[in-house]
């Protein structure tokens, strides 16, 4: 693809967003059709998202019972890629979440304007209500509480959005096999196709994911267990890159960045900044890398080719 094209995709990409309400107590909070659960038994947690006028529990206190990503209608907002399973184990890690104290600006805090894809969770508790929780998916952003607008955040380095998702993972992990791919973690030969070190393990079948509003599996189900960035200093991606082991925490958060990829690109004059390409695994064998043009207003490549920009999940 010609900058010019790229230019041309970047332009309606931005377009789109700005066009797009980028809140979650606005617009319509009706469920997609064909919301369903593959998962364990879940006791009381719904098929589908509740309508607005069910979910209007005040506060997150207390530990939920079960969780759902809720996809939206089609084009309401720039909707990052979720599980369309209801999350019923592993609810532990979701005793993160917390109220925050109302900041002196609040939009800061929710990071309102940001390019990045959004999110909206519902959680169910013991007492029968359902609270929801949507925002931005970086992980320095708040969420919002639909209702009376409270600020919501969740584990510093992974956020509301990063805590669910890592919660998801490891429910999906147990019903899964460790079979590791027992290939070495290697670099792509050219950066800007990162899907040149794709492998597909048993997770890469699991069906489950929706993106912006419709069905399709997800990238990377699974968390990630081990993975590397390689780094190319400007005008070198044609050299060795210099390498650098994840731990397991990283790379988890490289495998939910995947995830949550503004689409679009941006023309720019380049710069002398370098090139990273972060490779992850999980523990099925699935592969799966992104690289981030830094010298190019940070453009991202997905495995999948997508083109995106920023990626606030790795930490350079």
């Amino acid at each position: 693809m010609t900058w010019g094209m790229r230019f041309a995709v970047a332009l309606l990409a931005l377009a789109s967003l700005l066009s797009a309400a980028c809140t979650v107590t606005g617009g319509s909070d009706e469920p997609a059709t064909g919301a369903r659960r593959t998962g364990p038994a879940s006791g009381s947690a719904p098929e589908a998202c509740l309508g607005s006028a069910e979910a209007t529990r005040d506060s997150i206190e207390g530990t939920p019972v079960w969780a759902r990503f809720c996809p939206g209608p089609e084009g309401r907002t720039a909707l990052a890629e979720v599980p369309s399973d209801a999350l019923v184990t592993h609810l532990d890690l979701l005793a993160g979440l917390h109220h925050l104290s109302a900041p002196a600006n609040p939009a800061v805090a929710r990071c309102d304007g940001s390019m990045g894809r959004t999110y909206r969770v519902q959680l169910g508790y013991a007492d029968g209500r359902v609270a929801t929780v949507g925002g931005h998916t970086d992980p320095a952003c708040a969420g919002q509480l639909a209702g009376d607008g409270a600020l919501v955040g969740g584990p510093e380095t992974l956020g509301v959005y990063g805590a669910v998702m890592t919660a998801f993972g490891r429910q999906y992990a147990d019903e899964s096999v460790d079979a590791p791919s027992g290939v070495p973690l290697v670099c792509p030969e050219d950066p800007r196709e990162p899907d040149s070190v794709d492998l597909d393990g048993a997770s890469a079948s699991l069906d489950t994911g929706y993106v912006l509003g419709q069905r399709r599996p997800m990238i990377m189900p699974l968390p990630a267990v081990r993975g590397i960035v390689c780094t190319w200093p400007f005008g070198t991606e044609d050299d060795e890159p210099e390498v650098r082991v994840l731990t397991g925490e990283e790379a988890e958060r490289v495998r939910i960045g995947l995830h949550a990829i503004a689409g679009g690109t941006v023309d720019c004059e380049p710069g002398p900044e370098p090139t990273h390409t972060a490779v992850v695994e999980d523990r099925t064998g699935t592969r799966r890398a992104v690289t981030i043009l830094e010298s190019e207003c940070s453009t991202v490549i997905r495995s999948d080719e997508g083109y995106g920009l920023g990626f606030a999940w790795l930490d350079r």
